[in-house]
Formats: C-alpha cells, sequence, structure tokens
C-alpha cells in the first residue's frame, strides 16, 4: 500500500489499494506477535516506567487528533507532527514578519490576481482549480506563476525561473509593484500592470520543509508591498492532514504544533520539540500513523507505533499495534493542505482492528 497523505487521499478509491490491505497484521512486542491484550498491557507497563514521553507521526484524521491531544495533555507528554519542518517554516515566518492571510471562500470570490511563487502548476491538485471555479479567459489573465514552465503553460501566464534565481527575482518583483513606473526586465510587465489593476492580489505559497530562506524572502517581500498596497497571502502547506493537526492545536492550545504538555499548561518550543533532539534525552516515543505505511523515524531508546497495519518495519518497535485506517475501514475527517474544505474519508471494507481512539482509551482508561 502506497503512503496515503491528504494531498493524494484518492488513492484509498482505488481497488487495488484496498485489496492490499492487510486484514491479518497483529500486535507485537519486540518483533513477536501477541494478542491486544497483552500490547495493551506492556504499554502500560512502559509508560509507569517513562520519566519522558514525546508523540510524534500524527499523521491521523481530525477526531484522532483531538483524542492523541487530550492523551498527551493527561501524560504530560511532549507532541508534534511528522511535518513539523513545514509547519515551522510557515509560522516562524509568520510571527517575523506578520502578513494577511485570506481563506480560500475570499480567494474565489474577491480575489483578481493570485500570483503562485514557487509552485509549479503541475504540483497544484486539479480540484483547486475546479472548486476556484474560474473561466479561462479570468485564469489567463489573472493567474500567474513564478516558477519554472510546466507542461500546460498556455493556460496560465508562467514567469520563468529558477532556485538560482528566485531571490533576484523577488527582489526585482518587490521594485516593481512598488512603483508605477516600467523596469526594465520584460518578463515581470504584465504581472506589474495586472497588479496595479486588481483590487485584491494575493500570493499563493508552498511551504516546505527545504525552503525556509524562501518562505521568509517571500514574507518580507509581502510586508515590503503592503506599505502601500494590501497583499494577502494564502498558503499552500502540508500533507499527512498537518493543517488538520494545526487547526486542532490551535483550538486546544494557542499553539500550532511542537507543544509540550506541563502542570503549569501548555508550552511551545519549535526550535527544540523536534524528535531529532528530544531522541537523545526522551525516554520513550509513540509514534502515532494513520497514513504512512514507511515513516521516517526517529527511533528512541522505547519506541511504540499504533496505527496502518501495512506498516514494514513493524519489528523495530518494542511494541507495535495495527488501527483502522480512515478511508479503508473507518470513517473520518481531515483537512486539505490547499486550504479547500474537509475531506470526508469513507469507510470501504470491514476490518477487526480497533481505531487509534478505541486503543488509546484502553491504555489511559479515557
Amino acid at each position: 500500500m502506497p503512503t496515503l497523505d491528504n494531498n493524494n487521499l484518492i488513492c484509498v478509491e482505488n481497488k487495488k489499494y484496498i485489496e492490499s490491505y492487510s486484514l491479518e497484521s497483529k500486535p507485537m512486542i519486540c518483533g513477536k506477535a501477541v494478542d491486544l491484550n497483552e500490547a495493551i498491557t506492556k504499554i502500560k507497563n512502559i509508560l509507569k516506567e517513562s520519566n519522558s514521553i514525546h508523540i510524534d507521526g500524527m499523521d491521523c484524521d481530525i477526531s484522532t487528533i483531538d483524542k492523541v491531544l487530550k492523551f498527551a495533555e493527561k501524560k504530560k507528554c511532549s507532541i508534534n507532527h511528522k511535518r513539523a519542518e513545514n509547519i515551522n517554516n510557515l509560522y516562524l515566518s509568520f510571527q517575523k514578519f506578520g502578513g494577511s492571510f485570506t481563506s480560500f471562500n475570499e480567494l474565489k470570490n474577491r480575489s483578481d490576481l493570485l500570483v503562485f511563487i514557487s509552485s509549479d502548476e503541475d504540483e497544484i491538485s486539479n480540484d483547486f482549480f475546479d472548486k476556484l471555479g474560474w473561466n479561462n479567459k479570468k485564469i489567463k489573465k489573472s493567474i500567474f506563476f513564478l516558477s519554472k514552465k510546466t507542461k500546460r503553460e498556455k493556460k496560465f501566464t508562467i514567469i520563468s525561473t529558477n532556485e538560482k534565481n528566485i531571490f533576484e527575482d523577488i527582489n526585482n518583483l518587490n521594485s516593481m509593484l512598488k512603483e508605477e513606473t516600467l523596469y526594465k526586465d520584460k518578463k515581470f510587465l504584465e504581472l506589474q500592470d495586472a497588479f496595479f489593476k486588481s483590487n485584491y492580489p494575493v500570493i499563493v505559497l508552498d511551504i516546505d520543509k527545504s525552503n525556509f530562506a524562501l518562505v521568509c524572502s517571500i514574507y518580507d517581500f509581502a510586508y515590503s508591498i503592503n506599505k502601500t498596497k494590501r497583499l494577502r497571502i494564502f498558503n499552500l502547506f502540508g500533507s499527512g492532514n498537518s493543517s488538520g493537526f494545526v487547526n486542532s492545536c490551535v483550538a486546544k492550545t494557542g499553539f500550532p504544533n511542537a507543544i509540550f504538555f506541563t502542570e503549569k499548561g501548555a508550552e511551545y518550543d519549535p526550535y527544540q520539540i523536534k524528535s531529532s533532539l528530544l531522541k537523545e534525552n526522551v525516554d520513550l516515543q509513540i509514534y502515532i500513523s494513520n497514513f504512512d505505511n514507511v515513516p521516517s523515524v526517529d527511533f528512541f531508546k522505547t519506541n511504540i507505533y499504533i496505527g496502518n497495519p501495512n506498516l514494514r518495519d513493524k519489528h523495530k518497535f518494542d511494541v507495535y499495534i495495527p488501527s483502522k485506517t480512515p478511508g479503508i475501514d473507518v470513517n473520518g475527517l481531515t483537512l486539505r493542505p490547499d486550504g479547500i474544505s474537509v475531506n470526508k474519508l469513507k469507510k470501504k471494507i470491514d476490518s477487526s482492528y480497533e481505531s487509534i481512539k478505541e486503543i488509546l482509551i484502553k491504555i489511559s482508561g479515557s
């Protein structure tokens, strides 16, 4: 079964992936198959012996995320998402430069100019443009991509750039959009004209774990432009329902991710609450994952995995418990990373697995 995330949940609709979904995965202790009660008892004993606990993964549906956050608060754990660096790149940039976010509905109904920076048209979900509902004339006139050339470039206006020139091009664009004078670089002239005629321009930004410098540059660019004309930002970021994780964390604690629950309340530290750092000092990691069967895991001294029945490396965990997967053998909800709407994941088959929520209730008693 391929990795499932909320960029590509359509794969759960494909019959061959349903057929490859394991219905016979068993709980394990150190690679040895056991029954569920024995695995639960083992986890309870590990929790009693652990002085510190970190929860990671968290590519789960929304109701599971909410349940895990309650569990983390009860057990005084730290918790983060597998896409933590993507989340950090967004919020650390926003905290530094500020910005004016827009929702998808506002973008759809009010915007008359979209500028995609460092996002190739091929990588954007077709649903994004379908839900946008703009006719071809408006798309060609009002959607610009500052990126490498794409397969269907005739549909949009493409301003060609690359990794080497992107920062210089952003600086040039900054200069052009702050003054209504022609600039020497002709490739920006059409965008300049569209910008000064627009009433609701929006920058669409693709957040990645490796593009922090670019994200900061674009937020700085937006900050500069906002001194003379309001420029909104619409963020595309994350997979594995990282948008849902951020939403649940903010609702519960006011922080987007990287949370440590203490006796005094929730604390936020995006620089330190990372599995790559915590593995040296924290006793136990509980890795919770619905959608990824080949996760990249930083192993701690002791490791528990609860989630995907098709996990390839079950034997590497001290305790492994398979669970139901939203969109396959249980219903669920996720948030789309492009902000269009909630994804409804419908059950396709029956299984004897318990959900992650049910497993956590057995572990914690509530």
